[in-house]
């Protein structure tokens, strides 16, 4: 189905003025939401954001005016496509995502849609509660989505799907009427289908479709844990519900149910797992679980795949509360990957695979039997080469959260092929996983190819991703005939198609197929039922199109050839360093990590990594005008992307858009004038020299009453934003005149002067010299006028590019003579370390980026033994946004360590939203992302020191806390005995 410009222009003017909440109809808006995580991509013809029910209502009748189907939306984080189509995307992530309510007695929780699961999981720890399905994207994964998917996750063997623990539902059906379902007795559903209304029909349909087809069902639906294929028509069969088996906590639930309603019905749960085909969910009342007080893995290692799957019986036999499986594949990435090595840094030797088995219990000693009960079942096992136990709090979690980094890892794999998510999840009885396994592997050998098996294996559901390029024909046929031959195979086992990520667009069309016509005819029934003129989410659970329409890539997509300033040869050209965004949704965190901060604070998808990643491949692939490129829209974009690194670290795929915004802006101001404010903000460097050249004049001017308007006016500077102060004596004039303290019989170092803290914070390098000569180093000064970060992030890559070359050729003589190259401004040791390889490509980019390193990390790695005196304090330790991405904060946090009596407590504040220049130019948004986290951990942490790396980062925390943060050369200068400091 395709919409016309005309019901876009339609559906603007019925949602104008109408809405608590916003919309935007806007092709280049509505465009960053026709993907999800899935292969697919979909224009819609626009964006609506609920405030809250009312909104729904209208959303839903402006849709029916306009003839659009209504696609209800979470994080976006389908697998399969769900949550993509023609229409009108209905977002509750932004606004609708309160927690209603918890009732600890009953263990219930009302929520609406957009709350995310970690979300709610904080709110009911401190309770001892839980929400039992722990789906691996519970960071950004709303409740919502979980209900339309049925979600499960790790713990399903104890916790069951999203369905085993919904109580009720209050939905906005098709007609735009309110219902609230839930469990009913025989007498009140009676009543219920003789109501007139749409909710009547649809209990009335519901319960003759489940009558008529009784045996049907019985038949065709598979009696495993992991099924979310099809509508949940078992749900109303009692012998489906008696012989299906069900997670421990969901079975304590559903008798309390029953014990309350006798037989009870509960049309909420043929909702859940509908994929919004159904009726749209605005609230949600869900049972909840006890929170364990112990919990405890071991770590099988195994020399095959079939041996790991073989042992999964021994596994389950000992009562876990998860089995987790990795094959080998999974391990040699980990190896490679610098990012996720530490995940898996508890393997033991070289196995072919893993299998974690977990498990749960109130007391650590519960744990610690089971854990031994597994051992001796397992032990003399064949293919076994090693048994871990982690089962001390730290070392489980550590252990644990190697789960998160399989997916990672595989996106990561080189090469045109890669994971295609399309019969990722299939599930049988886990009984029967090693021959399944098995035969899967060798369907995909007949098609040329292979993937990586991970996943649940204590309920059967793998998660299986063939390698495929999705841009060549050949391989789009392959995935059709693997989707066929697998559908036969999970037949064959008597499992499901989908365990855990549903159909969508990639599997809708294979349910007539493993639920035969009758039980697929009344699906069709069903959904005419509930959505007569088929406005929901159409094309999903029936009448499912080929998986291969509607491709993201497919056989047509085309890449423009754009000349780059920076090296994507990595990638292969820019627009593939923008397709490595999988749509995942890891940017869509709110509560932990640096990525993303502008989404953090605003909670658009425009503003997050997978946005920004988006736009400009829709620019480069042509789904956008060839204007696009160089267009205004694509500019704002990217203008609120701080370039602060943390995609690079924590998204899955590394997609870098600090680096993708230089090259774009590059082209940008190739056909658009940059303003003067971003010009002279390029050439900080320059000004900061001039500053302190004519200190203290320079700040009474700066200070002067018209010289803040002036600076907003002229260069767009905030009048808010104080400018930094000026030194009268640079850092250069100081080490000049310097006396030397020690002896210096460790060899000469470079220390980078750069020119941030050389001109506005001297006493942060003069502290360096005095700690590197204390140490016993020959301090010699780099002597470069910048290191070409802001002219980079301005987008002036060939300016910076000379600037780059040229400082590489004054460098390189020292990195010859074997000496370290030392700074202390993260910012700029990450253009050495970073963008200098990128803009200069050689062994003498490659040489000098090899020998940069932090100021802490000489102290630390360097072995220096320095004479420091006790503080008995707490040190809180904010880490610069490119510190944490690229080099991590634990040489800063060892170095200050080496203070006896200094307790170092890093803050997990994300980024601190001044970015260089960027808490200049968008001064409410930097200090709502400052408000986030950092300012609050700041203005509670007493008599502590506040310590941070990084110049701006210092600057934020003065203006928004009042409060003076040193870097950690000053801290530790102060300490060290006789300085005369």
């Amino acid at each position: 189905m395709q919409f016309s410009p005309a019901q876009s222009s339609q559906l603007a003017k019925f949602l104008q003025g109408r809405l608590t909440g916003d919309f935007n109809v806007d092709p280049y808006h509505a465009s960053l939401y026709s993907t999800d995580a899935s292969i697919y991509q979909i224009q819609p013809a626009g964006v609506v954001w609920p405030d809250g029910v009312d909104d729904v209502v209208v959303a839903l009748e402006a849709a029916r005016q306009c003839g659009l189907p209504l696609i209800a939306r979470g994080a976006g984080t389908s697998l399969s496509g769900q949550s993509i189509g023609p229409g009108v995307i209905l977002d509750f992530s932004r606004f609708m995502r309160r927690i209603v309510s918890i009732d600890v007695e009953a263990r219930t929780a009302r929520v609406q849609p957009g709350v995310v699961l970690d979300q709610l999981n904080a709110a009911l720890a401190p309770h001892g509660l839980q929400f039992g399905p722990d789906v691996a994207t519970s960071n950004r994964a709303t409740l919502g989505g979980m209900i339309g998917n049925n979600s499960a996750g790790s713990r399903s063997i104890r916790e069951g799907k999203t369905v085993d623990q919904t109580q009720s539902l209050d939905v906005v059906l098709a007609d735009g009427s309110r219902a609230a379902l839930g469990p009913l007795d025989p007498a009140a559903w009676r009543a219920m289908e003789l109501s007139p209304t749409l909710c009547g029909h649809a209990h009335r349909a519901a319960r003759a479709i489940a009558e008529r087809e009784r045996d049907e069902i019985v038949a065709r639906y598979p009696r495993i844990l992991r099924r979310v294929s099809g509508y949940n028509l078992d749900e109303l069969v009692a012998e489906c519900r008696e012989t299906t088996p069900r997670a421990v906590a969901a079975m304590a639930a559903r008798r309390r149910e029953f014990e309350r309603f006798g037989a009870a019905e509960n049309l909420a749960r043929l909702i859940v797992g509908a994929e919004g085909t159904l009726a749209t969910v605005v609230e949600a009342e869900l049972h909840l679980s006890p929170l364990p007080r112990a919990r405890g893995v071991v770590v099988l290692h195994y020399d095959s795949l079939a041996h790991a799957v073989d042992a999964t019986g021994a596994a389950l036999a000992c009562d876990p509360s998860a089995v987790e499986l990795f094959d080998g594949l999974i391990l040699r990435l980990a190896e490679q990957s610098l990012e996720y090595r530490n995940y898996l840094d508890f393997v033991v030797g070289r196995p072919e695979s893993l299998l974690l088995v977990e498990f749960s219990g109130e007391r650590p000693e519960d744990v610690a039997e089971q854990a031994r009960l597994l051992a001796s079942r397992v032990h003399g096992q064949s293919g076994l080469l090693h048994t871990l136990e982690a089962l001390e709090p730290d070392v489980y979690r550590h252990v644990w959260a190697c789960r998160k980094a399989a997916l990672p890892l595989l996106q990561g794999v080189p090469g045109a092929r890669k994971p295609v998510a399309f019969v990722e999840d299939p599930a049988v009885d886990p009984g029967r996983l090693p021959q399944f396994v098995e035969r899967f592997r060798e369907i995909m050998r007949r098609h040329g190819t292979d993937g990586a098996f991970y996943g649940h294996a204590s309920v059967g559901c793998l998660h299986v991703r063939p390698m495929l390029d999705l841009s060549q024909q050949t391989d789009i046929d392959h995935l059709a005939g693997i989707s066929r031959e697998v559908c036969a195979l999970a037949q064959e086992f008597g499992g499901a198609m989908s365990g855990e990520h549903g159909d969508g667009l990639a599997r809708s069309y294979l349910n007539e197929r493993l639920f035969g016509p009758r039980v697929y005819l009344a699906f069709r029934e069903l959904k005419s039922a509930f959505d007569p003129d088929g406005l929901l989410n159409p094309g999903k659970i029936v009448e499912g199109p080929s998986p291969t329409n509607d491709l993201r890539l497919g056989a047509g997509y085309r890449r423009l050839p754009i000349a780059t300033t920076l090296d994507f040869s990595r990638h292969g050209s820019l627009a593939q360093a923008a397709e490595l965004c999988n749509g995942a949704g890891v940017c869509r965190k709110l509560q932990t990590g640096t990525m993303c901060p502008s989404f953090m604070a605003t909670g658009l998808e425009e503003h997050s990594t997978r946005g920004r990643a988006n736009a400009l491949r829709l620019a480069l692939s042509g789904a956008a005008p060839p204007e696009a490129l160089s267009s205004r829209r694509l500019f704002d974009t990217y203008a609120l992307c701080l370039e602060c690194k943390g995609c690079k670290a924590e998204c899955p795929s590394n997609v870098d858009v600090a680096k993708l915004k230089m090259e774009f802006l590059s082209h940008y101001y190739e056909t658009q004038r940059a303003p003067l404010g971003v010009r002279l903000l390029a050439r900080a460097g320059r000004l900061n020299r001039l500053g302190s050249a004519l200190a203290p004049l320079s700040n009474a001017l700066a200070r002067a009453p018209l010289a803040a308007w002036l600076a907003e006016r002229l260069l767009g500077v905030d009048r808010r934003r104080p400018l930094p102060t000026f030194s009268p004596e640079s850092f250069q004039r100081w080490f000049a005149r310097r006396t030397r303290r020690g002896p210096a019989d460790r060899g000469p170092i470079v220390l980078f002067d750069d020119c941030l803290t050389s001109y506005c914070e001297p006493a942060v390098n003069a502290a360096a010299v005095v700690a590197l000569e204390a140490a016993g180093w020959e301090v010699h000064l780099a002597g470069l006028s910048c290191c070409g970060r802001t002219l980079a992030s301005k987008g002036f890559l060939r300016e910076a590019q000379r600037l780059a070359a040229d400082n590489i050729r004054r460098l390189l003589p020292w990195v010859e003579a074997g000496a370290a190259i030392v700074v202390c401004e993260p910012s700029c040791l990450s253009m050495l370390v970073d963008e200098y390889p990128e803009l200069v490509p050689g062994d003498d980019s490659r040489r000098v980026a090899a020998r940069a390193t932090l100021l802490e990390t000489q102290l630390v790695r360097g072995g220096a033994s320095l004479p420091l005196r006790p503080l008995p304090k707490t040190a809180l330790l904010h880490g610069h946004c490119h510190q944490k991405a690229l080099f991590g904060l634990g040489d800063t946090q060892a170095a200050l360590t080496t203070i006896a009596g200094l307790e170092v407590r890093v803050v997990d504040s994300g980024c601190c939203g001044m970015a260089g220049s960027f808490g200049y130019e968008h001064y409410d948004l930097s200090m709502q992302i400052g408000e986030r986290a950092l300012f609050p951990a700041v203005r509670s942490a007493g008599e502590a020191v506040i310590v941070a790396p990084g110049f701006s980062c210092r600057h934020q925390i003065a203006h928004g806390t009042g409060r003076i943060a040193l870097h950690p050369a000053q801290l530790i200068a102060q300490q060290i005995e006789s300085t005369g400091q």
